[in-house]
Parts: C-alpha cells; sequence; structure tokens
C-alpha cells in the first residue's frame, strides 16, 4: 500500500489462529493492535429456566394466525423472569505504540504484507537512508514480534508503551459513545512494558488480562530508559529494536506476568531466529493449496489502485488473484486446531461495541467462513470449530430441555465462547432449530474431505444423533402423515404477510411452518446419519423412527413464480426483499439438489436466485453477494458469478481488502444500514470471495468431480496445486480455453472408479478408475470440436 492506515480498519491483519496484531503502518506514531481470541466482555449467563410448557402455546398461536403474539412468546418469557441475558463482546487487549518527532520529510513510503509468511513491513527513508519497521505473530511461540531498523533510532528518540486501544473505537455505529467497563493500567519495569486490564461492570467478573512486551535495542551504544509518566519506555542511540509481546488472559495478574516474562526471555533476540521458525510452520498452511491465475503477477499495483479501478465496475486479475489468496489467509490466520472459530471479524477488531458483538452466528457467516476450508486442505482449521462446538454439548441439551421439552441437542443462531447456552430472547434466534444441522454439514464434509472414519464412528455420528433425537421430539405430523415443523424460520426472512405487522422492536414477525431450509437440513443430516449408522451397525434401535420421519418430510415447492418456495405452508408467501437465501440450501451449500439430479426442480432454484438479485438487490450485503456468488457458480452460472464478486470489489471492501457489511458510499447496490466510518467490517465476504472461486473450478460430491464448471471468461488460463474434493481425491491442474487445453493429476485416498465432467462446454460424464495413492494424468483437448483424452 502507498500510505498508512488511518484507522484499525485499514491495518495489515497477522495472526496465529489465537493471537492477532494489526501494524498501522504510520512513520512516527505507529499503532499495533493487539487482539486475543478469548478476551469477550460483559456477558451475562443467566440460569435458563424452563420454559417448555410455551411451544404448544406457540404452536396455537401459529395457527390461529395470531404472528406477532407467536413472534415475541419466548422471548416475552424470558424478559419476564430477567433470564434473557446477553452475548459477549469481543474487545481489542491494547495498541503498542511507536512514537518520535522528527525534523525530516520522508520519501519512498510503501507498506507490504507478505501472505506466504504472515509478516508486515513498512518502508521509508529519511534523508536517503532506508528505514524499516517489519512485524509478525509467531505461531510457534506465541508470540507478537516487531523489529525497527534504520539510523532514525540513533538519531532520535523513541517513546513505546502499552495503551488501551484508543477511544475514538468506543463510538459505536449509530454515533454515541460507548465507555468500555475496563480499567487498565501500563507500566514499565527496565525493559518490560506491561499492560494490565480488569473489568468494572459489576454484573460481570472482574478477572485480569494483559500483554508483556519485552523492549531489546541493539548497537552498543544504545539505552533505554522510563518515560517521564513511567508507563514506557524511550529508547535513543540504537541501532535497531526487537519488542516480544506475549498476551494472558483471566489470569492473576502477578503470576502471569512472571511467567511471560519467563517465557519471552527464553525467546531469544534475534528477529530473523524467530522469524524463519515462523515461517518453517506458516509457510506449508499457505502454500497447501494454491490458485493462480494467467498474468496476476505480470504487475505490482498498490492496493489503492486496484481499488480505484475496480470502483469503475471491473476487476482486474491482479485484484482477482489477490482476494482470492487473501481470503485463505485469512482463515488460516484467525482459526487452527485449537481455537475458538472465527467469529464475523475473524480474530481482529478495534471496537467496543462491534457490530452484533463479533459473536458465532450460525444462521450464515461462521459456515461461510469456512466454506474454503476442505477444498484448500484446512482440515486442521474445521476440526477446530467441531472441538468447540463439540465442547458444549451439556449446554445444548439444556438448551433443548428447557425451552422446548425435547431429549438433544438446541445450538441457537448466536453464541460466544464461554457458554453454548442459549442467552438471547431475540425470538429468530430462539426458535431458529438449524443450527445444529447446517454445523453438521460441514462436519460430515469433513469426514468426505478426508476419508477420516474413525472420526464419523466416534464424534460425528454421536453428535449427529443428538440432532436427530432432537427432530423425533420436536416435529409433529399431520393427518396424513407429513412432518410439520413448528415454529419454523427462514433465518432473518419473514413472509409477506408479515409486512403488514410490526413487533415493538420494528422486527417482522418471522415464526411460520415448514420453512425450505429446515425441511431441507433435516432431510440431509437424517440422510447421512441412516447411512452412517448402517454402514457401522449403530443406533439400530433409532433406525426405524429417523427413515419415518425422513419419509415423511415434505417435497421442496414451486410457487406461483416459477421460483422454489422459501416455505412450503402456503399460508406463507415468498418475499423476495431480503438477503439471506436459506430456500436455497439444497443446491448450495447442501450437494442435494443439481442440474444432474434434479432436472424438472433445478430451474425454480435458479429462478428464486434471480428474484433476489433483481428484485432484492437493494437489499443485499456484502457477504450475500458473496453467497449469491457462490451460489451461481454451484449452478454452472461463471459469469454471473463473477458480476457478484465485481459488485463486492466495487462496492463493499477497504483500503486492506476487508470486505464490509454493506456498501458504504451510498451506491444503491445494497441495504443503506451504515455509512463511512459506521460500516462494519465483516470478514465473512473476505472468505466468501475465496470459496466462490473455487467452486468455479472444481465441485464435487462423493462420486463426481466436476472441473472448470463455472469458469467465467475472465479466467482464460490458470493453474491448480493440491485441491480437494468430497470424492476423497486431490486434484492440480492446468488450463487454457482458447484453444482449450486442460492437464490434470488425480491422486485418490482409496481404490475407486470415480465421474468426471469437464468444464461446461460438455455434459458427458467420464468415468476415471484410481488407484489408492497413485497419480494420475490426464490431458484433455478439442480437436475438429471434439474432446480428446491422454493418459
Amino acid at each position: 500500500m502507498a500510505q498508512p492506515a488511518g484507522w484499525w480498519r485499514d491495518a495489515f491483519p497477522l495472526g496465529n489462529g489465537h493471537l492477532g496484531a494489526m501494524p498501522y503502518g504510520r512513520i512516527c506514531e505507529e499503532r499495533i493492535l493487539i487482539n486475543h481470541e478469548r478476551l469477550w466482555y460483559g456477558g451475562i449467563i443467566p440460569e435458563l429456566p424452563d420454559i417448555s410448557e410455551l411451544l404448544l402455546k406457540c404452536r396455537e398461536l401459529i395457527d390461529q394466525g395470531e404472528m406477532l403474539a407467536a413472534n415475541e412468546l419466548y422471548c416475552d418469557a424470558l424478559k419476564a423472569q430477567g433470564k434473557e441475558g446477553r452475548c459477549a463482546v469481543y474487545h481489542p487487549a491494547a495498541d503498542l505504540r511507536f512514537s518520535s518527532i522528527t525534523q525530516n520529510r520522508f520519501h519512498y513510503y510503501q507498506r507490504y504484507l507478505d501472505l506466504t509468511t504472515a509478516e508486515s513491513m513498512t518502508y521509508w527513508t529519511w534523508g536517503n537512508q532506508p528505514q524499516v519497521r517489519r512485524s509478525f505473530v509467531s505461531r510457534p511461540d506465541d508470540c507478537v514480534v516487531v523489529e525497527q531498523l534504520g539510523d532514525a533510532l540513533s538519531t532520535q528518540e523513541w517513546n513505546l508503551s502499552l495503551e488501551l486501544h484508543e477511544l475514538i473505537d468506543a463510538i459505536t455505529h449509530d454515533g454515541t459513545l460507548f465507555t468500555p467497563e475496563i480499567d487498565f493500567t501500563a507500566s514499565s519495569d527496565g525493559e518490560w512494558l506491561i499492560g494490565c486490564g480488569v473489568y468494572t461492570d459489576p454484573e460481570y467478573h472482574s478477572e485480569e488480562y494483559g500483554v508483556v512486551s519485552r523492549v531489546i535495542p541493539t548497537g552498543t551504544d544504545a539505552a533505554v530508559r522510563l518515560n517521564d509518566s513511567a508507563t514506557g519506555v524511550v529508547v535513543s542511540k540504537a541501532a535497531g529494536v526487537l519488542i516480544l509481546s506475549k498476551v494472558f488472559v483471566y489470569e492473576d495478574s502477578e503470576l502471569a506476568i512472571e511467567r511471560l516474562k519467563q517465557e519471552i526471555c527464553e525467546l531469544g533476540e534475534s528477529y530473523d531466529v524467530l522469524r524463519d521458525r515462523h515461517a518453517a510452520v506458516q509457510r506449508p498452511l499457505f502454500e497447501g493449496c494454491h490458485v493462480e491465475f494467467a498474468g496476476s503477477r505480470e504487475t505490482s499495483t498498490s492496493n489503492e489502485a486496484l481499488l480505484l479501478n475496480s470502483y469503475g465496475g471491473t476487476m482486474s486479475v491482479e485484484l482477482l488473484q489477490k482476494m482470492t489468496d487473501y481470503g485463505r489467509y485469512l482463515l488460516i490466520n484467525s482459526s487452527n486446531e485449537s481455537s475458538v472459530p472465527s467469529n464475523l471479524q475473524g480474530i481482529w477488531n478495534g471496537d467496543y461495541a462491534p457490530p452484533w458483538d463479533c459473536f458465532f452466528m450460525i444462521n450464515e457467516n461462521l459456515l461461510m467462513n469456512y466454506w474454503q476450508a476442505l477444498p484448500a486442505g484446512m482440515n486442521k482449521e474445521v476440526l477446530g470449530v467441531f472441538n468447540f462446538y463439540e465442547s458444549h454439548l451439556e449446554d445444548y441439551r439444556e438448551n433443548a430441555r428447557k425451552l422446548y421439552g425435547c431429549r438433544g441437542i438446541f445450538i441457537p443462531a448466536l453464541t460466544s465462547p464461554e457458554t453454548g447456552r442459549s442467552v438471547h430472547g431475540g425470538s429468530w434466534i430462539v426458535n431458529w432449530i438449524s443450527g445444529a444441522g447446517w454445523l453438521s454439514q460441514l462436519f460430515y464434509d469433513y469426514y468426505l474431505f478426508t476419508g477420516d472414519r474413525d472420526f464419523l464412528k466416534g464424534r460425528l455420528l454421536p453428535f449427529m444423533r443428538e440432532i436427530a433425537l432432537f427432530y423425533e421430539d420436536f416435529f409433529t405430523y399431520d393427518a396424513a402423515g407429513q412432518v410439520v415443523i413448528s415454529p419454523s424460520t427462514s433465518p432473518e426472512n419473514w413472509p409477506k404477510e408479515s409486512f403488514a405487522i410490526k413487533s415493538p422492536t420494528s422486527i417482522h414477525p418471522r415464526l411460520t411452518v415448514n420453512a425450505t431450509m429446515d425441511v431441507a437440513v433435516a432431510r440431509e443430516l437424517l440422510s447421512n446419519l441412516i447411512k452412517g449408522a448402517r454402514e457401522f451397525e449403530i443406533f439400530g434401535e433409532s433406525l426405524e423412527r429417523w427413515e419415518c420421519i425422513l419419509e415423511g418430510l415434505p417435497d421442496y415447492e414451486v410457487n406461483e413464480d416459477g421460483a422454489i418456495r422459501e416455505w412450503l405452508d402456503h399460508r406463507f408467501s415468498d418475499n423476495y426483499e431480503h438477503r439471506h437465501l436459506s430456500h436455497i440450501y439444497p443446491l448450495f451449500p447442501g450437494i442435494e439438489v443439481s442440474e444432474e439430479s434434479h432436472p424438472n426442480l433445478f430451474p425454480a432454484f435458479k429462478r428464486a436466485v434471480d428474484l433476489r438479485g433483481t428484485v432484492g438487490q437493494k437489499d443485499q450485503t456484502g457477504w450475500s453477494l458473496a453467497h449469491m456468488a457462490n451460489i451461481r457458480a454451484r449452478m454452472g452460472e461463471g459469469e454471473s458469478a463473477y458480476h457478484c464478486l465485481e459488485a463486492i470489489m466495487q462496492t463493499c471492501v477497504g483500503k486492506n481488502f476487508f470486505t464490509y457489511h454493506n456498501d458504504y458510499r451510498g451506491s444503491g447496490i445494497s441495504v443503506d444500514w451504515f455509512f463511512g466510518r459506521s460500516t462494519p467490517f465483516q470478514i465473512d465476504a473476505n472468505m466468501g470471495f475465496t470459496a466462490t472461486v473455487f467452486e468455479m473450478l472444481v465441485q464435487s460430491t462423493p462420486d463426481l468431480i466436476k472441473l472448470l464448471p463455472a469458469l467465467p471468461q475472465e479466467m482464460p488460463a490458470g493453474k491448480v496445486t493440491n485441491m480437494r474434493t468430497r470424492a476423497g481425491v486431490k486434484i492440480s491442474f492446468e488450463w487454457q480455453m482458447n484453444p482449450f487445453k486442460l492437464t490434470a493429476t488425480f491422486r485418490s485416498n482409496k481404490d475407486q472408479t470415480i465421474g468426471l465432467q469437464l468444464s461446461n462446454m460438455s455434459k458427458q460424464i467420464i468415468q476415471l478408475d484410481l488407484k489408492c495413492k497413485e497419480d494420475q494424468v490426464m490431458t484433455w483437448y478439442l480437436e475438429n470440436n471434439k474432446l480428446i483424452s491422454v493418459s
């Protein structure tokens, strides 16, 4: 980039899945924002009362057409008992500050982010002398490492300190000032900087957290002294300075500080040694899968120039390449096997009252973060999500029992790390039952992509059984023996009939019967569970009941507009003016419906998406455009998918390529909830962008692989390395479209015969016989409009 960050959202993100840092790249007033995945405050988790008797009342109200009363029933009951609770808020840990005064003008400023090694660098000159500040977050050593080099350290004094993150970011998105209830103290002890915070909200715990930094100057004349306030240090006459920082979370500060000091001292005093140790772990993660587009590396254009060009409506191949790589980078560095899931902002947040608290939202956003993971071989990141949700099973059982009187588990749409209990009374959150099932799709894909049968039998199938037990108790049947799901919601949308009704919170009633998504998730989960149970000969006592539910689920239906119905109960009419596309679930992210499997139903799914993209364009967001792009790619519509990505780049992307919730400049492409500085950074569209590119290049089911199924003309040639599939086959290939030629290497994790479809130009399915862990290389090209293959 050609300029420093004006605020934290324009800084470069560094991370290791647990610990995050964002250097602004300023010259004399540098800030490095520090985050930790476990720092959440203000959550209130009351004992969940038993209000399960309300389920029958809720159903009665829906049947009587009392939609508002049904919508507010659970929410009002929790409020009346003082048990609504609130989600915790993800907050910044501290800022590491560098400050100095100079009489020199700077020249040749640049800042860089190396995606391969996850290292940032700021470069400028003073008086023709180069100055460098570089940083990374170490994976093996779990610390923030910063070094500054250049003669300015020998001729100027530099103040270094730890501070509470700047309070300008305590201004909320409606313009009010939110005062963080944190008592933060900064101190210095020789070469050490100490920053400690304690929560002061009387309703919340008062545990301590903090940052410990060691300041290590180099050079024979280097000196370090306390600053005048004893809150930091002043470095002078140095050739360079190295700062090593670690974070403690919810520990006794006195004990934690001594422990971290010892750990930091054991790291040594060499930036290069620490970086090389980190890069040895980081590099294989980023290089484990790679997509490269022809011509994308021929120029090196600044972010600012690329974004300026994209505002005109077209996306360069260089920008496409950077965004594809960036999405993978962000997930790799905000998630791992032992971390909590990547939240609405990954692990990077400078707001004290971030939109939607940065919580884990499983009716769309968290899942979108991980759509790209398994094709790119990020298996441990997905396993980390499962580990997190599996660890809260007892909370989910309590939710099911006390809210609905059901066995099994109920996972609310939103949670934060400290609990799995339902702590929010919003009707669309309490009453949406498909969160656990949608998560199970991601976890079942983990099995398909990896072939990990031990995981399937020992962990996933028991998890899925818990959901099936909930279905057994929650679902009812009508007189014809068909399953009735009530209450049921299609995430965050409401039927046309609700437009005239608003609750006291100005939210249209969303409770309905038989939302298509609820039916689709149940059908998918039960089908996979029954198949796995039969394969391993387990849960035999339940199979007949599950098969009965599966048989009784209603069929998908087409409405009067030729679109798939969002609600299968005909009392509820479709509302196209909305950002969510939940009823498209069977086609994407599910794999139940395709043009090959359901040729008569497939056009209705396409029609539903078309209506959202025209009638509902003003109702879109950055993440919904990414969702729509993925759907378009799954349908084989490469050009339409690419146009969705261009719309994201045109309207919802900041200077450091972070995606925003909506168009922040009022260009009419999306909802107008926020403008300018108030527009929330939301990372899901970054992740969804990369997932779309993967969908354009490779799609798969357990028995079919499609190569180049939705290739737009803007991607005429390129190379894919180590893309994984649901068939347990890893693929590397190169392609060009004019003239057509594709050379691919297949490596299967088992002996199998697999179907293969080449590009959207041919619907022919080729049968490939693959041997376990043996490479098979094939080349295809066109000769006289006939596809020729060579092995």
